[in-house]
């Protein structure tokens, strides 16, 4: 009582935002207050870019029953920290409170690795390194692109931008390309490049994004590039190859290859669905599938159905993909009639009719099937009592003069590239019973004796 009570005052989870975009400056402070509504009290999670938020010494999270709270502190300064190659002990350079910093005395033809790390009230940052040493030259220097993570995740119909400062003198050049290919700019894909910066905007990110991006500088002193990977997160792509492997009267086999796409992210499971054409409601057959195949049961024989097929992963479905309609029967038809039927022999209290055999038997399958007979598990063996005889349309087993070992479990398999039937005879060969002693009669017995004879039948 106490559970359904509880059920019946529920309330479904709100989030009271009046705004959904937040403007500061750099190295400011970020506070977002958002009133929560719900009972019970809702769980709550902050992503970023679809990944869960974690707290740092920077970013807070503070949860209570009808508020949640993002605390993002103002940076009072960076930590610049310098190391010669060949050298492992980092040297601090200097604490700057703007996000940039000439560093001078440095010797020419010697090659360094930067890191910088943030300061706020809470404390200091772990430290982020350039991905690229730096080496000092002349003043003609050649590009040093400063990219500090080259992986960019977006879910799709979000907005994109990925941002890569560089320097050199002279002024160096830029191009941008994607796969391999020239970049081309539309009304979405934009690029915007200044002395130090060069910039992609991506609007309404969708799955034509993902790619390998490569930016190179080029300049007098030599040349440099960088490759950027972006991920778009979707639902994803509609299975492949949806195949109809087996159909019987009761149940039917399928199996499939996974998306094109993925949608960014592993497949989760399938969701494979069914419904009668006399119907236009779909029946979910399971929304769990692990694996690329299942094998549907219980059908109803003779009904036409059809079978759709759609993959998940944490992003959504996507669409489905459908089989032909097909009707739940064995695969093989009723035989034809006999043909040439006609009385043989006639008298006045009998008569014989005879026919030949039909031209087929009901045996179908494309492409034509290997047919196997079986003597209780056994391959058969042709003799000149046993006779086999296989067409395109039908195959026949004859046993001539049948004797009682001829009796058993005859089994008919037909297999071919779209699979295998198989079908169970019992045979029995009826006989007169055999009677035996369980040893020969030789003792002599007078006339007019009794005698006492035991003998046993052979079933």
């Amino acid at each position: 009582p106490a559970r359904t009570k509880e059920k019946e005052n529920a309330v479904r989870p709100k989030l009271q935002i009046s705004f959904s975009t937040f403007t500061v400056k750099n190295g400011e402070n970020l506070k977002v207050e958002i009133p929560v509504t719900g009972n019970p009290a809702p769980k709550i999670e902050w992503k970023r870019d679809a990944q869960v938020v974690k707290e740092t010494s920077r970013l807070e999270i503070l949860t209570k029953a009808s508020l949640t709270i993002l605390h993002i502190r103002r940076i009072s300064s960076y930590i610049v920290e310098m190391q010669t190659k060949g050298d492992n002990t980092w040297i601090s350079c200097s604490e700057s409170r703007a996000p940039e910093l000439l560093i001078e005395g440095l010797k020419k033809g010697n090659e360094y690795f930067f890191r910088v790390s943030a300061i706020n009230e809470k404390g200091k940052s772990e430290p982020k390194t350039l991905l690229a040493p730096v080496i000092l030259k002349d003043n003609s220097a050649s590009p040093v692109i400063l990219l500090l993570s080259n992986t960019f995740n977006v879910k799709a119909g979000n907005d994109l931008g990925i941002d890569v400062p560089f320097r050199g003198l002279p002024q160096p050049t830029v191009v941008w390309k994607k796969d391999g290919n020239i970049l081309k700019e539309t009304s979405r894909v934009n690029v915007q490049t200044s002395d130090s910066t060069s910039q992609i905007k991506i609007k309404d990110a969708s799955r034509t994004d993902v790619g390998v991006y490569e930016v190179t500088l080029t300049n007098s002193v030599g040349t440099t590039s960088a490759e950027i990977f972006v991920n778009v997160f979707e639902r994803p792509g509609p299975p492949t190859a949806l195949i109809l492997d087996e159909l019987s009267a009761d149940f039917v086999s399928l199996s499939w290859q996974p998306p094109l796409y993925s949608g960014g992210c592993q497949i989760s499971n399938y969701v494979v669905e069914k419904h009668d054409t006399s119907s236009t409601v779909w029946q979910t057959v399971s929304a769990t599938v692990a694996r690329t195949s299942i094998k549907i049961s219980r059908l109803t024989q003779g009904t036409e159905y059809q079978f759709r097929v759609a993959a998940e992963n944490r992003y959504g479905r996507s669409q489905f993909v459908e089989t032909q309609t097909v009707v739940a029967q064995y695969p093989f038809k009723p035989p034809c009639p006999p043909i040439n039927l006609h009385i043989e022999l006639a008298s006045k209290s009998a008569i014989v009719i005879a026919w030949n055999k039909p031209d087929s038997d009901g045996v179908v399958g494309s492409p034509n099937p290997t047919v196997f007979w079986l003597k209780n598990g056994r391959n058969i063996c042709t003799t000149g009592r046993v006779e086999i005889t296989t067409t395109k349309t039908n195959t026949s087993l004859l046993v001539r003069e049948c004797v009682r070992k001829d009796s058993g479990q005859y089994t008919l398999t037909l297999q071919n590239t779209g699979g295998t039937i198989s079908k169970v005879v019992t045979c029995k060969v009826l006989d007169r019973p055999d009677m035996f002693t369980k040893q020969n009669l030789k003792n002599k017995i007078k006339i007019g004796k009794e005698a006492l004879l035991i003998g046993f039948v052979n079933k």
